[in-house]
């Protein structure tokens, strides 16, 4: 109940609260109520906006300074959105109020337009190549995902919600594509497929790129693989076999062209190189996702064969991934 002064527990309108740390951790759909509370959400921008990482006391503010820059005469109410966020979102130090990592996440999903509505939109054909057939392709957006989208064959992927003639579906906030559908499409794609490429080689390794978590790999083998006319009707793909990436913590997880995996590792290194690769981004999306592959009987598990410049190569996945010549 609000008194005379201000303060909601008497306290006079500029004096700090002593703060309520919030000690057992929240349930990601409390965190993200969070989110949900104007002057909240405020603290932790305002916060967030004076990060510096070469000083600490540059990104520690005052507990009246952050009240004058969030805005709010009501110091009862400020103070009880305050010790909210103290614990696991901020920290209270003895020269102020800084913010912590779970509150930079929060402030960084916000601001990508993460949880914001998607909207479709769709690019004119670009001088990018389809891996497929070599025709132009399209950029396109969709559902929050990123597509390259074949403008002259039925494409490599057939799932629920994938714009027709889909190579590739990269999950993207909308905060990330901005207008460059319309104004840089090949410079989306290309950005888009770069960081696709880096994080499936973390999962390669083993290891979650969101959270670091431990990931497990598994094989995905099409029984009755049939890609004559466009991706098979049973897996969805063109190709006979793909390769299943799951975080053991968080459930991160993805349908991956198995080389992909591998990108960075002798002698699919060496193989990128010689096409003329330097570098990440959506042509070394398409050399990869488009070598012939076929499935291999690999001892105790099956396995993917590649026909590499240096020789044949097999892939094994299971829950890890290995390489080995074959000749």
């Amino acid at each position: 109940m609000l008194d005379d002064t201000g303060g909601e527990d008497g306290l006079p309108a500029d004096e700090e609260p002593d703060p309520v740390v919030q000690s057992d951790r929240r349930s990601p759909e409390d965190s993200f109520a969070v989110v949900g509370n104007e002057i909240r959400l405020a603290i932790l921008r305002v916060l967030h906006e004076r990060l510096s990482v070469g000083d600490r006391s540059e990104y520690t503010v005052p507990y009246t300074e952050l009240r004058e820059a969030i805005g709010e005469d009501d110091s009862g109410k400020f103070s009880y959105h305050l010790n909210q966020l103290v614990g696991e979102f901020i920290e209270k130090r003895p020269e102020g109020y800084a913010i912590r990592y779970p509150g930079k996440e929060l402030v960084r999903t916000v601001k990508s337009g993460a949880v914001a509505p998607t909207g479709v939109a769709e690019s004119d054909p670009t001088d990018a190549s389809c891996y497929l057939c070599g025709a132009p392709v399209s950029v396109v957006y969709a559902n929050g995902y990123i597509s390259a989208r074949c403008t002259g064959c039925p494409g490599a992927l057939d799932f629920d919600f994938m714009p027709d003639g889909a190579l590739s579906s990269i999950p993207a906030p909308p905060g990330a594509i901005g207008d460059d559908i319309d104004a840089a499409p090949v410079a989306l794609l290309d950005r888009i497929h770069g960081r696709f490429c880096h994080r499936v080689r973390v999962f390669g390794d083993g290891v979650c790129p969101r959270c670091g978590g431990r990931s497990e790999s598994t094989l995905r083998v099409c029984s009755d693989h049939d890609a004559s006319e466009g991706p098979c009707g049973d897996c969805g793909t063109v190709m006979p076999a793909t390769t299943q990436v799951t975080c053991e913590v968080c459930s991160e997880s993805g349908i991956v062209p198995t080389a992909c995996l591998v990108s960075h590792r002798s002698p699919f290194r060496e193989a990128l190189a010689d096409a003329g690769v330097d570098r990440l981004g959506y042509n070394a999306f398409a050399v990869t996702a488009g070598w012939p592959m076929r499935v291999v009987d690999g001892g105790d598990d099956p396995a993917v064969e590649y026909d590499l410049p240096s020789g044949r190569v097999q892939i094994v996945v299971d829950g890890d991934i290995a390489i080995r010549s074959v000749g």
